[in-house]
């Protein structure tokens, strides 16, 4: 489940941090000074963002917009096209490490997706799987050995030290192959969406990734919609009304609210009350000068909300230890009647754990002024190892492939496998078979090579799918972007964990009683004098050269 990714690794962020590159290596001679040093893009000449070039693909149901509603499809198209009309690969090995949330693939020998892949690609992955507790070491190890590279490595949004160095360093600059109109040699790609690779962001500025895109919504709450309908609580909730409602949601041992540990590591638990009542995603920005959101009123109305709900004991009572696939199961048994989750936990997976015990659906903003948040826009990105112009376009081909968009032939291999093996279709459309729960792009992660613009289709559950499109509709028009959003900040990237850790634990201590309101304050000055307002400053120049 890959939207959890950074929910779950902020945990671990402190430890991580630890692990940063210590020896003198390739790394000392980039620089991390000011604003970033030689990844910082202030003064820069920067490479273009590439040209995009949007893919016709089937008519949906109800339009995507450029607010980040997304295309609504009730039904799988009837007519596929090719999107990959030339060789892919030379027959050659490609290696490739990626992270992984499920059990280990199966081997090639006895996999027939993984077989199919190679099929189609012409080439022979040799995929190296880093479950997800071990990412951030697998990675930070990989960082600070001399060791040859993967052709191909993945990277999460997971802040790791360091980072924006070892790429810069070590893996190749793909400015001259995608950059403006160059990307148009690889359809899919040109395909991706601008806001994607600004989310990805540039490097010394330059282009070193192909971005994994994500919808535009950020951590949204998730709720039980016929516990919602039962008790009388309206779409449309004004920030009393929803108090009310999870207080008249608890009781005979349920919740109406559900909370987990790692949402008090950082913004994760605060997102949806933040965005309800008007705060700022994560940094505002007026000129150049940045402001954090943790400074404004409008954060700490939020805080109070929070602070009620727990006063009420409208929350599950073990929030502040319970995992976040505990209360996922909370929430999916009817336990709990609301989650703060991932948006990319409206999938077939989470309607699958439901099965049918109630209807699902998204909770609509609160506050008078609300801005809700956007996410992002990428979970990640692909870097390559260097390489001769012939072996990148050949690695590029590999991610266009895997970025083919929905109602492609392309698509269809890549995310479901084999008709007839990992899937049959009728007309409710795509059906996986016993086969697919054993083989898939999941186990052996290959959507983390390359990503196709998200549509809304969830198969057997069109009036999910409409009500998630609804309120996107009513939603996204209002939502912020984080300025900040794919700058860089040397700062950020060396102390983020402990900048995330004051603000989680402040969070938590207000909510949970433990501190009055008024010490809020204090954590805010805490912050600040840690760094916060020196990531204010690299970001500001950051933002003044993107410009």
């Amino acid at each position: 489940m890959d939207h959890r990714m950074d929910r779950r690794s902020l945990l671990r962020l402190a430890g991580v941090g630890a692990l940063g590159l210590t020896a003198p290596s390739l790394l000392s001679a980039c620089g991390s000074g000011g604003a970033g040093g030689g990844v910082s893009n202030a003064g820069k000449d920067l490479a273009p963002w590439p040209t995009h070039v949007p893919f016709g693909g089937p008519t949906p149901d109800a339009p995507g917009d450029g607010t980040g509603v997304q295309p609504l499809f009730l039904n799988y198209p009837e007519k596929l096209v090719k999107s990959v009309h030339g060789p892919v690969g030379d027959g050659s090995d490609v290696t490739v490490m990626v992270v992984s949330y499920g059990a280990p693939p199966k081997p090639v020998e006895d996999n027939r997706y993984w077989q199919a892949v190679n099929r189609a690609l012409g080439v022979n992955l040799k995929v190296t799987v880093v479950p997800d507790p071990e990412y951030g070491q697998k990675m930070a190890t990989l960082m600070a050995s001399g060791d040859d590279l993967p052709d191909m490595i993945m990277f999460t949004n997971l802040a790791l030290p360091h980072a924006a160095e070892f790429v810069q360093a070590r893996c190749a600059d793909l400015s001259e192959f995608v950059g403006g109109d160059a990307v148009k040699e690889f359809p899919n790609l040109a395909n991706l969406p601008t806001y994607a690779w600004k989310g990805m962001g540039r490097i010394g500025g330059r282009i070193h990734g192909i971005p994994l895109e994500r919808p535009m919504p950020a951590n949204s709450l998730f709720v039980n919609r016929s516990a919602m309908d039962a008790a009388g609580v309206p779409r449309d909730w004004t920030t009393e009304q929803y108090l009310d409602a999870m207080k008249a949601l608890t009781g005979d041992r349920k919740w109406g609210v559900g909370w987990f540990k790692t949402l008090f590591t950082g913004l994760g638990g605060v997102t949806y009350h933040a965005g309800s009542l008007g705060a700022p995603n994560t940094w505002s920005v007026q000129g150049d000068a940045f402001t954090h959101t943790i400074t404004t009123p409008q954060f700490e109305q939020a805080l109070e909300v929070m602070r009620k709900l727990v006063e009420a004991g409208a929350h599950y009572p073990d929030s502040l230890t319970a995992s976040s696939t505990d209360m996922q199961s909370h929430f999916h048994n009817g336990t709990v009647a609301s989650i703060n989750d991932g948006f990319g936990s409206v999938s077939l997976s989470t309607l699958n754990k439901i099965n049918g015990r109630f209807a699902l659906d998204l909770g609509r903003p609160y506050g008078p002024q609300p801005t809700p948040w956007q996410g992002p826009g990428v979970f990640g990105h692909v870097t390559f190892k260097k390489a001769d112009a012939a072996r990148i376009k050949l690695l590029l081909r590999i991610c266009d492939y895997f970025s083919a968009p929905f109602g492609t032939e392309e698509y269809e291999l890549a995310n479901y496998g084999v008709e007839g093996q990992h899937f049959t279709k009728d007309s409710g459309g795509i059906k996986p078979t016993d086969l697919y729960a054993q083989e898939n792009n999941s186990l052996l992660p290959t959507k983390y090579l390359g990503a196709a613009p998200a549509v809304l289709y969830l198969p057997g559950h069109p009036d999910v799918a409409r009500a998630v499109h609804e309120w996107q509709q009513a939603t996204l028009p209002r939502s912020v972007r984080n300025p900040a959003t794919g700058l860089r900040s040397s700062t950020e990237a060396g102390k983020g964990a402990q900048l995330n850790q004051i603000i989680g634990d402040g969070i938590a201590a207000i909510t949970f009683g433990r501190k009055p309101p008024s010490a809020w304050r204090d954590v805010v000055a805490q912050w600040r004098q840690a760094g916060g307002d020196q990531v204010a400053e690299e970001l500001a120049r950051e933002h003044a050269a993107n410009r």
